[in-house]
């Protein structure tokens, strides 16, 4: 039994890990992160970075037939809870939300509590940056909002479904 990634573009597969009953399997690049099991055909990988995803194809060769599986992994990492920083002046506050070490990219999704039109409140600003060893997000959204339009309101904001405190703006 083995495990391979498929080659692109013309190049050849990757091997990753397995085992042979006659000769050693050197796994090289996935040293430390991967274990066979030959009693069981199992190939377990841990400390998975967003690199890892992709099609992998799983090898078994019995005495009269060869088996191929082929299974996707998908890498997901959760955002940290969103933090809220909030500056006012008289007549705007500009809210700010970042939130760090998630993956895939997600956008940061604003709520106002009441719900404002939209016409009361604008992103000034979004963006994100990718670490460049580990792979994962950090995003940033900055809105303004007209405090002019109504009383006191509540804003909260989360990314992939990581949920920043409630802030009140427009307090006076």
């Amino acid at each position: 039994m083995y495990v391979q990634r498929p080659g692109s573009n013309g190049n050849n597969p990757r091997f990753i890990n397995g085992y042979h009953t006659k000769k050693r399997l050197d796994p090289k690049e996935y040293t430390n992160r991967t274990h066979v099991d030959p009693r069981q055909r199992t190939m377990k990988l841990w400390s998975i970075l967003p690199s890892d995803e992709g099609l992998y194809e799983c090898h078994i060769q019995y005495q009269t037939k060869k088996k191929q599986e082929n299974i996707q992994l998908n890498v997901t990492a959760n955002y940290s809870i969103p933090i809220v920083t909030v500056a006012c002046d008289n007549v705007s506050c500009l809210v700010t939300c970042s939130s760090d070490s998630g993956y895939p990219r997600r956008d940061i999704e604003w709520s106002p509590n009441p719900p404002l039109n939209q016409s009361h409140w604008r992103v000034v600003n979004s963006s994100d940056v990718t670490d460049p060893v580990s792979m994962l997000f950090s995003v940033y959204s900055s809105i303004s909002v007209n405090c002019s339009s109504g009383p006191r309101l509540n804003l909260s904001c989360n990314v992939g479904g990581a949920l920043s405190q409630e802030h009140t703006v427009c307090e006076y």
